[in-house]
């Protein structure tokens, strides 16, 4: 069946928090072996062998320290230049974690506050008088999607200019109200970094190097474009008639504070460490608080807001031309993985960081298995038949959830492909503020397994489904 959508499977991605700065934990048995180890690394040989990948990147921290940092596989294919966890890579999306802190930090010092209107900072935009920062970083902002701007061009190794950029929004309605729903979109954190260097006064790029890169001796991060990359750095490919290809370039401009951070393995795990020091708990907190809830995403600042085994769960991903990144964190356990790829799935089934994260974060933390009512197995059971059959009981549904699980997306899943359900096996239930209640299962197919989120409302209403590798 490959990647699920994010429809259903907000895929899932893993990294490390500290200790420093965050509350004591009990003692969860955690501890990444040499048998473990050893399974980490056949699983990540299995993907070079395999081809689906020319390099990866791995890593592991456990409570503050680096338990695991290997490559595998090759950096450079045409010069034969082996992988390492000192490889620099384009992280891609993860960039938005460096561009909120940005915004975090200057709100501490003053600078700016998160309910300031962005026209404060870009006052050519007159159209956006309605946005906030805060519904930037939450992406909640209503800005009309990228794909509808006039004049903005698809080619991403062209540069564009967000003085145009601005321009173009500005002759454009909003989608939607403010801070009412969720989209996932670019120029929302690249609008962030614009305002980033309004308020402080110095290219993004700067502040970052001053304010996070140098404080946390990050000494081979930087963003595209900066003149620290090494030329070692990973190659990115993508899939080619014969193999893999170099992929295209896309232009700094494009990346900037949605996508531009380039880094390794052992720098990114310095910032999951250190991370609640650098931010204060208040604002690590602030960051990963979600804003509005559309679907079955719940986004906070740069992370999306998720649970694992009954735990706190937050993750990133990056996916961009010739690379894919991941990096979450589970921060009550301290624990977490960051997996680098140099290959893109844009023309071919390659690496998915986010499902090879998965298997080794249930390799090194177990989710812990729930006693549920039979009733509430059965249910979530019938749930993932109906689904197969491409049958959508709509009595049953939230209208929310209801309006986003269309006839068409159901038919594009084709949960059919995943042949009879073998077992679900109960992991945990999660009671939510707002009267909700999460369950988590394991469930198992022929060739595949995968964890099932099931939320219900208070009346019964199904309020979410997701499906993760």
């Amino acid at each position: 069946m490959g990647r699920l959508s994010s429809a259903f499977a907000t895929v899932i991605t893993l990294c490390v928090l500290a200790q420093a700065g965050m509350p004591a934990r009990a003692d969860t048995g955690v501890a990444l072996t040499q048998a473990l180890s050893d399974r980490i690394d056949q699983m990540a040989k299995a993907q070079i062998h395999a081809g689906r990948t020319p390099g990866l990147a791995i890593g592991i921290v456990e409570d503050g320290r680096i338990v695991y940092a290997r490559g595998f596989g090759f950096a450079d294919l045409g010069k034969h230049v082996p992988m390492s966890a000192d490889t620099q890579f384009y992280a891609g999306g993860l960039t938005r974690e460096f561009t909120a802190a940005a915004i975090l930090l200057l709100a501490q010092d003053g600078k700016l506050a998160l309910t300031d209107h962005i026209t404060k900072y870009l006052p050519e935009f007159r159209s956006g008088a309605g946005i906030t920062i805060a519904q930037l970083l939450v992406q909640t902002s209503g800005l009309p999607p990228s794909s509808k701007i006039p004049g903005l061009s698809a080619d991403q190794t062209q540069p564009i200019k967000i003085a145009n950029l601005l321009a173009s929004l500005d002759q454009m309605k909003l989608a939607v109200v403010p801070g009412t729903v969720y989209a996932n979109d670019p120029i929302n954190y690249l609008l962030a970094a614009s305002i980033v260097e309004r308020a402080s006064g110095v290219p993004l790029s700067d502040y970052l190097e001053q304010h996070i890169f140098i404080p946390l001796i990050m000494d081979h991060t930087f963003l595209a474009g900066d003149s620290g990359i090494s030329p070692q750095h990973a190659i990115g490919y993508t899939r080619g008639s014969h193999g893999f290809d170099r992929a295209p370039v896309s232009d700094p401009s494009w990346l900037g504070g949605d996508a531009g951070l380039v880094t390794t393995i052992y720098d990114l795990a310095k910032w999951d460490i250190a991370m609640p020091i650098l931010l204060r708990v208040d604002a690590v907190r602030t960051m990963f608080a979600p804003g509005a809830d559309s679907g079955p995403t719940r986004y906070g600042m740069g992370w999306v807001i998720d649970r694992r085994g009954g735990k706190d769960f937050v993750w990133s991903d990056g996916d961009i031309a010739g690379y894919r990144a991941t990096n979450a964190l589970l921060p009550e356990q301290h624990v977490g993985v960051i997996v680098f790829s140099n290959a893109d799935s844009l023309h071919g089934p390659t690496t998915i960081p986010e499902e090879l994260g998965a298997h080794i974060l249930d390799l090194i933390v177990p989710p812990t298995m729930a006693h549920l009512d039979n009733a509430i197995v059965e249910r979530a059971k019938e749930w993932l038949t109906l689904l197969a059959s491409g049958r959508v009981r709509r009595d049953e549904l939230t209208p929310s959830f209801s309006a986003y699980l269309t006839d068409d997306l159901v038919a594009n899943q084709n949960f059919a492909a995943l042949g009879p359900l073998q077992s679900i096996i109960p992991l945990s239930s999660t009671a939510e503020s707002n009267g909700e209640t999460s369950y988590e299962f394991l469930v198992r197919y022929r060739n595949a397994q995968y964890h099932y989120d099931f939320k219900l409302t208070a009346e019964g209403k199904v309020d979410g489904i997701r499906l993760t590798a």
